[in-house]
């Protein structure tokens, strides 16, 4: 089969460039954008209606055929409406991760088959290695491979990460040697489907929220709020609490609509629970963790719990954890696997 490659485009800088590295080594290259939600007009956040035509024009300026699926009903059921959901119990998601897990990966690969074609590539910042693993990328300021560890090994087996090799300077320097417009995008910051990044407000549209308590510790009531669709674990700016040291919110319990309120030294764990598991490699490899996007490796032991779940053991203590964030697992820089934090302690 002849060197072919189906790529995502979003109409950022990244994937545009990702294509055109391909096709320059040879590849039969296609560009695929993916239309995912109906955002405002003049609205150039990923995936919106806006976006697609650009990814369009700049695909065709390239000579590159480009097609366009229509995603919304799958990206609104598998990536807004759990984003949603998961606020309205409390936890907090990271609409990347589902993006990543259910809809981008899936879809450029049924084109792929469609088409004939052997690879899908993205313009994400992550690099594979042998036994369809990953490693994070030269550019360890624009590390993506948290947000990619629920990609299915088969999926991976067949993605290029052309950016892996390349610090983000360099990509918009070709970008810009070539004439591409993209040259001069900005970053994309904010939920692709929140462009003004007011996901309380978005959420409120979506669910009744309830007036409730917030309570300390100990479970004195000190004060009250509008609904636990505002708060999230570690948040400290926003309770509506007078106190003499700061607070920060400790626990959101959605069925009493409680609240919890403490110190920084209450948001402290130790240990999390995790499940949803997706393994690259054996899970006893893993000799570091990380929780957020932008957060520090911390060291950790695994144990097997049983059931889909496992254990993982902190050499040190995390501030704030929160039920729903993705919990993913490295060896040195190798991904090991990862999954969704289901208990902290």
């Amino acid at each position: 089969m002849s060197k072919s490659v189906v790529v995502a485009m979003s109409g950022g800088v990244d994937s545009a460039v990702t294509a055109l590295l391909l096709k320059e080594a040879g590849y039969d290259t296609v560009c695929v954008t993916f239309r995912l939600h109906d955002g405002e007009r003049g609205n150039r956040s990923c995936c919106s209606p806006d976006t697609v035509l650009f990814a369009r024009d700049t695909a065709h300026r390239m000579n590159l055929s480009h097609f366009t699926l229509n995603l919304k009903d799958l990206f609104n059921k598998r990536v807004m409406q759990d984003f949603v959901d998961s606020y309205a119990v409390g936890k907090t998601p990271n609409p990347c991760v589902s993006c990543n897990a259910h809809v981008k990966f899936h879809a450029a690969s049924f084109l792929a088959d469609k088409l004939g074609f052997e690879h899908i590539a993205t313009g994400h910042y992550a690099r594979i290695v042998e036994e369809s693993t990953m490693r994070r990328p030269l550019d360890l300021c624009k590390d993506q491979t948290y947000v990619l560890w629920p990609v299915p090994k088969e999926l991976l087996s067949r993605t290029i990460f052309p950016l892996g090799d390349y610090y983000k300077e360099e990509v918009r320097r070709i970008a810009k040697d070539r004439g591409l417009a993209v040259a001069y995008t900005p970053e994309s910051q904010d939920i692709c489907f929140i462009p003004e990044g007011n996901y309380r407000g978005f959420v409120r549209k979506k669910v009744a929220a309830e007036a409730g308590e917030i309570v300390d510790k100990e479970g004195q009531t000190i004060g009250r709020h509008k609904g636990v669709v505002d708060f999230t674990i570690g948040q400290r700016r926003g309770i509506g609490v007078s106190a003499p040291a700061p607070l920060y919110v400790t626990e959101v319990r959605p069925h009493s609509r409680q609240v919890v309120v403490g110190t920084r030294e209450d948001l402290k764990v130790r240990q999390i629970r995790v499940g949803s598991l997706n393994w690259f490699r054996s899970p006893h490899e893993a000799d570091t963790v990380q929780v957020r996007y932008n957060s520090s490796p911390v060291p950790c032991e695994i144990e097997d719990m049983g059931g889909g779940e496992i254990r993982a053991l902190l050499s040190e203590p995390v501030i704030g954890i929160a039920l729903g964030q993705s919990a993913v697992f490295y060896k040195g820089d190798m991904v090991v696997g990862g999954g969704v934090v289901c208990q902290g302690a």
